[in-house]
């Protein structure tokens, strides 16, 4: 029958479409399963993303890893820590050369640079870090858990800080708070003083007996300059003349030398003269040194601006070296090493300074009561001086050179009363004070309190009573 053997319409396109539709389907399928993986991967990324930024923004977590390695074996203990979190702390030790700053050193001790920089800002508030001089000592502190078993296992440990002694008197830490936070906390060293005497014969110059006496050579100036009102060093020293100076040193609480002390009384006997000096405090804080009659020993001029030079040229005619002929020498000659600090002789105001023909570089300094004084021959000045600067007596004013007409390094100084040149070795200037009555009673208290710390140090050193060996010897104070 027809109707049997009819073929259906469009049969074949049929078949064709569900497979298309089929393949439709897993094609579908495999996009909505990338996307799915696309947005796991996206999710998974931002929770790692938001885990790492807790990391690096969250505050300071009580015991990060900076490195891993043995604790210290010496934990430390100090007030300055005590109102941080309990952690034990130990250091390790590095000290400032040539060329050297503190980041370098911290850098040397393995210190992350950002918690170095951190660190040094909250320094910079208190203290310039340039000022760090060589041989500066610094201890570099790390920190670990209070919970470690031993302190031979390896236990995570951080940076902690730093401390180091900017001054004798003054000890600066610089300490961990918080992520990158530091803070600084100044710490008193308390400092004891000591008593030391020396007694011993000159032999061949007061500097020397000074030194071998134990006196370290800024104290051995100090005396110079104390004696440089009253002798002349140049003539007057002779040999088996007798030096006696009581002077102090500080200690700190490591029995460490930290700080140069003061004279507190000298005596020189020359030529079978004794000339004697005691030191008194005054109630302003300021202090002073006076003979047995209550007379300061400071006059208006030293006699001698430099130390430890030599007598080169006297004052009055003579032949010129360079020039030939004679004329008036109207100063001194100080021949010394190029370079050797030249003092003021006395207070006052500088009228001159700068280059003056045959005399170099050359200063002059106006003084109370008509006198000036004149300096040539310098090899430079002393930074920040000019016409119309103040100076105090004993300020380094230049440094011995040979500028102008010289044959060496040499100074040539000059002492003027009312515009005319007198010999600097024939002055005869009054103290500039003397004690009053209330004064003298403070001076004789003084006395008795230094003569009976020098009997107890003779006695406690018999070989004291016996010169002239050259000793000295101490005491706590």
């Amino acid at each position: 029958m027809e109707a049997q053997n009819e073929t259906p319409k469009n049969g074949g396109s049929e078949a064709v479409d569900n497979s298309d539709e089929a393949a439709l389907i897993k094609q579908q399928e495999r996009r909505r399963r990338a996307r799915f993986r696309f947005t796991m991967a996206v999710f998974i990324g931002l929770i790692g993303i938001g885990y790492l930024a807790e990391q690096l923004l969250a505050p300071d977590m009580p015991t990060p890893v900076l490195s891993a390695k043995p604790a210290p074996s010496k934990p430390v203990v100090a007030t300055h820590w005590a109102a941080l979190a309990p952690m034990q702390r130990a250091h390790q030790s590095d000290t400032m050369v040539a060329g050297d700053s503190l980041a370098a050193l911290l850098a040397r001790a393995g210190i992350d640079g950002v918690e170095a920089d951190a660190a040094l800002d909250a320094l910079s508030a208190e203290f310039d870090p340039r000022k760090m001089k060589v041989g500066q000592k610094v201890r570099i502190f790390s920190e670990w858990p209070t919970d470690s078993q031993t302190a031979q296992e390896a236990v995570p440990t951080r940076f902690a800080g730093f401390d180091f002694i900017p001054e004798p008197r003054q000890r600066l830490i610089v300490r961990r708070t918080g992520h990158l936070q530091f803070d600084v906390v100044k710490q008193v060293r308390p400092l004891s003083e000591r008593f030391f005497l020396s007694d011993t014969l000159i032999s061949s110059s007061v500097y020397e007996a000074a030194r071998g006496g134990g006196m370290s050579p800024n104290l051995v100036v100090k005396l110079i300059r104390l004696f440089s009102f009253s002798i002349d060093f140049q003539r007057d020293i002779r040999e088996g003349d007798q030096l006696e100076v009581l002077y102090t040193r500080r200690f700190d609480e490591n029995n460490q030398q930290a700080e140069e002390g003061d004279i507190v009384f000298a005596a020189l006997t020359n030529r079978g003269k004794r000339y004697a000096y005691w030191r008194l405090a005054h109630s302003d804080g300021s202090h002073g040194y006076y003979d047995d009659n209550g007379r300061s020993v400071q006059r208006l001029l030293m006699r001698t601006p430099v130390d430890g030079a030599r007598l080169s040229s006297r004052f009055g005619m003579r032949r010129h070296p360079i020039l030939g002929y004679t004329r008036l020498h109207r100063g001194l000659d100080f021949a010394a090493p190029r370079g050797t600090p030249i003092y003021a002789a006395g207070s006052g105001s500088i009228v001159a300074i700068g280059r003056n023909g045959d005399f170099g570089k050359y200063i002059r300094i106006r003084h109370r009561n008509g006198y000036e004084t004149a300096y040539a021959h310098m090899s430079r000045y002393a930074r920040r001086l000019k016409k119309g600067s103040r100076v105090t007596q004993g300020q380094v004013i230049g440094y011995v050179g040979a500028t102008g007409l010289a044959t060496g390094p040499h100074l040539h100084y000059e002492v003027l009363r009312h515009k005319k040149p007198v010999n600097p070795r024939d002055l005869d200037v009054p103290p500039e004070t003397a004690l009053d009555k209330i004064g003298l009673t403070k001076l004789r208290n003084a006395q008795t309190a230094i003569g009976q710390r020098i009997n107890a140090l003779a006695t406690n050193d018999n070989r004291l009573r016996s010169l002239p060996r050259r000793r000295a010897a101490a005491t706590g104070g």
